[in-house]
């Protein structure tokens, strides 16, 4: 059964073999932050170091990286062209076998590391063994894949602020919420499908950059636009879904947290 790892924005996968989920590494941002006046230095490197890290950790023979990889929206910046490569030979060090499912910052990839990695399809990774959906978010999965009991995905970069202005604090956190699958399959297909049935699990992700953090998860409305079409679909109710830390501690419902519904 997957599970959260422990500290860490990452999903232990046991079946068929041992292997790592993470999202939203968004490798290159620096090159922008740079652009826009904040100098900081090097972070991706330090990024994959710890991402291999925790591959050695777990004994993970497979790393599945669900989106954004790299952070250039279109194309690829200079930074990115020479560091990617390199970098994710470095992490092979440590897994076998790297699968990157593309997200909407990954124009590109293939060009610049299909030799090292390999590219699955945007629309998401079924794997029999976990029942269980991968894929980054932004795009309406392989309808033949919605018949799942769990989804994983990443783009939302979900993390809670606690407090107001100056004092407040910022960190990441997993959403858990639970919907129909047959409601799902006819939001996002336009059909109704009968052997559709039983209810699916969606596992939000942390960003694994710890520098790429989206809106407060209490400031989402019930249906994020823009948030992709699984998000979208209203398949989901956002004031029932579960908030856990990176500890896998459940802070309670966004309803509890946003004070009203879910109390």
């Amino acid at each position: 059964m997957a599970r959260i790892v422990e500290g860490v924005p990452a999903l232990l996968l046991e079946r068929p073999a041992r292997a790592l989920v993470v999202a939203d590494l968004h490798l290159g941002f620096e090159e922008e932050m740079r652009s826009r006046g904040v100098n900081i230095p090097p972070q991706s490197p330090r990024i994959v170091g710890v991402l291999g890290e925790e591959c050695r950790r777990a004994n993970a023979g497979r790393l599945y990286i669900l989106g954004d990889l790299k952070h250039t929206f279109t194309g690829s910046s200079g930074l990115e062209r020479r560091m990617l490569k390199p970098l994710m030979e470095r992490l092979r060090r440590h897994v076998s076998e790297i699968v990157v499912i593309p997200g909407n910052h990954d124009g590109g990839l293939r060009d610049l590391i299909s030799d090292v990695v390999e590219i699955a399809p945007a629309k998401g990774v079924y794997i029999e063994e976990e029942d269980l959906l991968l894929t980054h978010g932004h795009v309406k999965p392989d309808p033949s894949h919605l018949n799942a009991g769990r989804i994983v995905t990443g783009h939302l970069h979900p993390v809670l602020r606690l407090g107001v202005g100056p004092e407040s604090v910022r960190f990441r956190v997993w959403l858990r919420l639970v919907g129909e699958r047959a409601r799902l399959y006819k939001r996002l297909t336009g059909v109704k499908r009968p052997k559709v049935r039983g209810a699916v699990e969606l596992l939000v992700m942390p960003s694994f950059n710890e520098m790429m953090t989206g809106r407060s998860v209490t400031e989402l409305g019930n249906e994020p636009r823009g948030r992709g079409p699984i998000l979208s679909s209203g398949a989901f109710n956002f004031d029932e879904a579960e908030v856990l830390t990176l500890e896998g501690v459940s802070l309670g419902t966004l309803g509890y947290l946003r004070g009203g519904a879910g109390w």
